[in-house]
């Protein structure tokens, strides 16, 4: 019997997440960590040999450089791409990041992805060129990019951010780019309560089940993410086959409480993976060794707690909504283009925004590429903080 089955039968539970140290991206370093993390969770030699299609799915949301935090960095794409091609494998690359408001060649390059292709020769693939699939889950339809959906493995290569609308972006909200282009927008017009958006989240995600799930937590992004937060350093390599274990494991030790994260608890009730840290096995770094990181979490986080009762009587005066910055915008546009309810209209080329249309979705935030979003809120909101 193989160690990894002497630790799976050892530790008797079903799902599995690997916490690997890496301190920096360095590309030996990283290589260690995935070969790591990857030997922890058992590897995917198995599903992978000459000729598999495997479609690696990074978080790209945005054309910004890797040291933003707010990508996936391109060392720990290389790493996988590098893996999967001695296996044999013909690897594709591809996201829809948020808005496509610039060619998708400009995420490529900011992001370090077309580097990566020149250097394994992985394929780049523009998914809004590509076609999509349709995939019915509870009576709606989805149309998934058909490189995804028709791929035969699905490596998810997500980046530990906070977000100011789920709160936490990991694996799960991850699968939401395998919509192509402004489609996604038109998911928060249809959903504009996070519970609503989360059961879409859910939908997309199991239509597309990766079955190897990496998470990119070296730097992370805390604060108001997951455009306009702070990069941190983390320094670490997660990973599981279930990726619902895997946002439970990293979203408590991002700090936020069992249940809090909507993504997590849907995809658990529907049983696409476990979310009870005490029957997930943990292989490598123990939650106590890390200990507690007093992370930033979203401003915005308390307004879930405040009463319904209050919500009720006084809905009103109770909002958090975006806010464009002047001095930081560059009146690109973005974030106009991407507005799913046209809140949002130019005035000499700066976004103004009409709130009664506003559904508070922060899809502008996403797409913006200079952070100009600030989130405003009511006098009466800021007291529950």
């Amino acid at each position: 019997m193989s160690s990894f089955q002497n630790r799976l039968q050892k530790n008797d539970h079903k799902s599995i997440v690997s916490i690997v140290r890496c301190r920096d991206y360095e590309q030996g370093k990283v290589d260690d960590a995935i070969d790591q993390s990857l030997k922890n969770i058992g590897g995917f030699d198995q599903l992978i040999n000459k000729g598999t299609r495997v479609h690696v799915k990074p978080n790209l949301l945005t054309a910004k450089s890797p040291e933003k935090a707010a990508t996936t960095h391109p060392s720990v794409v290389k790493s996988l791409v590098k893996r999967v091609l001695e296996l044999g494998g013909l690897v594709m690359i591809g996201d829809s990041p948020a808005g496509i408001s610039r060619p998708i060649e400009e995420y490529w390059q900011a992001t370090g992805m077309e580097q990566i292709a020149k250097e394994t020769g992985a394929k780049l693939v523009k998914l809004e060129k590509q076609g999509v699939v349709e995939r019915t889950i509870d009576g709606k339809s989805y149309f998934i990019a058909s490189v995804i959906a028709e791929a035969d493995v699905v490596i998810n290569v997500c980046k530990l951010k906070t977000h100011n609308l789920t709160l936490f972006t990991g694996a799960i909200k991850n699968m939401f780019g395998a919509i192509p282009g402004f489609k996604k927008s038109e998911y928060h017009k249809q959903a504009p309560k996070v519970e609503e958006f989360s059961e879409i989240i859910v939908d997309i995600f199991s239509a597309v089940r990766p079955q190897i799930n990496i998470m990119d937590a070296i730097e992370i992004m805390e604060g108001n993410g997951p455009s306009a937060g702070k990069s941190r350093h983390l320094g670490l390599i997660l990973s599981s086959k279930d990726a619902v274990a895997l946002d439970a494991i990293a979203a408590k030790i991002v700090g936020f409480e069992a249940g809090e994260i909507l993504t997590t608890e849907k995809a658990y009730q529907r049983g696409l993976g476990e979310k009870l840290i005490d029957k997930i096995a943990i292989l490598g770094e123990s939650l106590d060794a890390l200990g507690d990181l007093q992370i930033a979490l979203p401003t915005n986080r308390f307004q879930y707690y405040i009463p319904a009762s209050v919500v009720k009587v006084l809905g009103k005066l109770v909002w958090v909504r975006p806010k464009p910055d002047a001095n930081r915008c560059k009146r690109c546009g973005a974030c106009i283009a991407i507005c799913p309810t046209r809140a949002m209209n130019p005035k000499d080329g700066f976004p103004v925004i009409d709130y009664n249309k506003c559904i508070s979705c922060f899809c502008c935030d996403e797409a913006c590429p200079h952070n100009a979003i600030d989130q405003d809120m009511s006098w009466l909101t800021k007291l529950f903080r």
